[in-house]
């Protein structure tokens, strides 16, 4: 006859060591594993905490694929310094007996340390929003991963003087891969395109070397093994990791607005979101900046982008380094809205950790238009 003792419910902390490093190995598969991914597992008992050392899955990460330092843009000669590759996670943290939601951006610092930057930027948050948990418990929160990002850093070797026509980073930087073959794609200064591939970091290799074409967005499509880039004109193309290139769509009539973000929509979907920047004179000052959105769909069959009316409950937010969606709850007001950096404003919008953004409602925008302004 069983022991009453064997019909208690096994603890996690029983759990085989071997079935735990399956688990841990898992989340290192591909080579994309977090730091906050080990942070929740290692949550869950103190034994697995003992266990699982947050010192390994420091070197387990997309970044370790490729030398601490990269070269710099012109590389012609030594002194002209270098790119230190920076990564940050954009997180949804929801607690199951509080309503509230909140996203946050993290860089970690070193093995368990993580620094709080700007939702839209890479400016680090001094102040947190009074209603942010001043200390937020693994066990008691919810965390999905949203999005990384990537950014180079420049670092200067101590050389001669720099030219004004290289910038000193680069915002648009994603890392692809498919299998053991790894790369980094980066908008250069000037809008051009180039990449370096794992194993053969010596220099920049520049794609489309066209004179009058200038890129503005990298997105990561499909399981992160495809880059899809857009120009400023809005014509778009896929590059694979071996950086053979395809056609995805034509550009927008009369070329759109003044900058282009790219952004992953639930299910799939790629969506281009054209910014215009519009000056508006006033009695009271000379001019001042309105900013405007067009949100459009990939129609990948014809090759073409359609606008779209309204985004549902999805918020899209559009940062520097990296731009993405996010379902919101039926019945929010921050559903159809698009979030963006406004220098203008140095308000924070709820449950959203950033110095100064903007709002921007698609849906409303697109019944102005037919019904006349809103008062």
């Amino acid at each position: 006859m069983e022991s009453s003792s064997s019909l208690l419910p096994s603890q996690w902390s029983d759990l085989p060591l071997d079935i735990l490093e399956l688990i841990s190995g898992r989340l290192d598969h591909g080579g994309s594993s977090d730091a906050v991914d080990l942070l929740c597992l290692r949550s869950v008992c103190a034994t697995w905490r003992l266990c699982l050392p947050l010192s390994d899955n420091n070197k387990k990460n997309r970044l370790s694929k490729f030398p601490e330092y990269l070269p710099f843009w012109s590389s012609s000669s030594p002194a002209s310094g270098f790119f230190v590759l920076k990564q940050s996670s954009i997180y949804k943290l929801e607690a199951p007996l509080n309503p509230s939601t909140w996203l946050v951006k993290l860089q970690e610092t070193s093995p368990g340390k993580m620094r709080v930057l700007d939702l839209f930027s890479n400016d680090r948050i001094c102040f947190l929003p009074d209603k942010f948990p001043g200390k937020i418990d693994l066990q008691e929160f919810h965390v999905r991963l949203v999005r990384r990002a990537y950014r180079m850093e420049y670092a200067n070797n101590g050389g001669g003087e720099m030219s004004c026509f290289w910038s000193l980073s680069s915002e648009k930087v994603v890392i692809f891969s498919s299998g053991e073959c790894s790369a980094i794609m980066a908008i250069h200064s000037g809008g051009k395109l180039g990449y370096l591939k794992s194993g053969d970091e010596e220099r920049w290799r520049i794609l489309d070397n066209s004179w009058n074409v200038i890129y503005e967005d990298i997105l990561l499509y499909r399981e992160e093994s495809y880059c899809i880039v857009v120009d400023d004109k809005g014509k778009t193309v896929i590059y694979d990791v071996d950086f053979k290139v395809s056609d995805l769509a034509d550009g927008l009539v009369g070329g759109g607005g003044h900058k282009k973000h790219l952004v992953e929509y639930p299910g799939g979907e790629v969506l281009l979101v054209d910014k215009y920047v519009k000056h508006v004179w006033c009695k009271s000052e000379n001019s001042k900046s309105a900013v405007e959105f067009r949100v459009y769909k990939l129609k990948r069959e014809e090759k073409r982008w359609e606008e779209v009316r309204e985004l549902g409950d999805v918020a899209l937010f559009i940062g520097d380094d990296c731009s993405f969606s996010v379902q919101i709850p039926a019945g929010d007001s921050a559903g159809g809205c698009i979030f963006y950096r406004d220098y203008r404003n140095g308000g924070r919008s709820r449950r959203i950790c950033s110095d100064g953004d903007g709002v921007f409602n698609v849906d409303i925008s697109y019944k102005a238009q037919i019904f006349g302004p809103i008062l």
